[in-house]
């Protein structure tokens, strides 16, 4: 995981930076596009979450990607089974980052699109574990009956 985030800095700094007389520009690209390969969560039918188990080597991070409409509220935790901290990504695939580093996240998803999960180890030990994920429909508000 560190040698991933010296590449992003780098590259950020030569992005933002002059290289010899020449501006080094790239262009802007949403997450997807520099995502790394994401595992693919898909609901049976009928169902509205899933459970899954990984295993990650130290400072290594796993990420999947689910689809949801905007107003969906997501339920999403990973719990290492041998009690080590890992960490909790979610960010949609247009770069809008939803939380970082916890182990849980609960909320309203605010677009209809993608939106990845990535789970890192940070400690110096390898790690199983449990992803939780659940997709709750959205409720549109209803008009209440008035009765004259």
């Amino acid at each position: 995981m560190k040698g991933i985030l010296k590449n992003v800095l780098l590259t950020s700094l030569l992005a933002t930076g002059v290289v010899g007389t020449t501006l080094l520009t790239l262009p802007t690209r949403p997450a997807a596009a520099i995502a790394l390969p994401a595992q693919r969560i898909q609901f049976p039918p009928g169902a509205d979450g899933q459970s899954l188990r990984g295993y990650l080597q130290p400072d290594a991070l796993n990420s999947y990607v689910f689809k949801a409409n905007a107003g969906q509220k997501a339920l999403i935790s990973v719990r290492s089974i041998t009690g080590q901290l890992l960490s909790l990504s979610v960010l949609g695939v247009d770069g809008t980052r939803l939380t970082n580093n916890g182990q849980n996240w609960t909320g309203q998803l605010p677009a209809s699109e993608d939106y990845f999960i990535r789970v890192t180890n940070d400690t110096g030990v390898p790690n199983p574990y449990r992803l939780n994920l659940t997709i709750l429909p959205s409720h549109q508000q209803r008009t209440p009956f008035v009765n004259f």
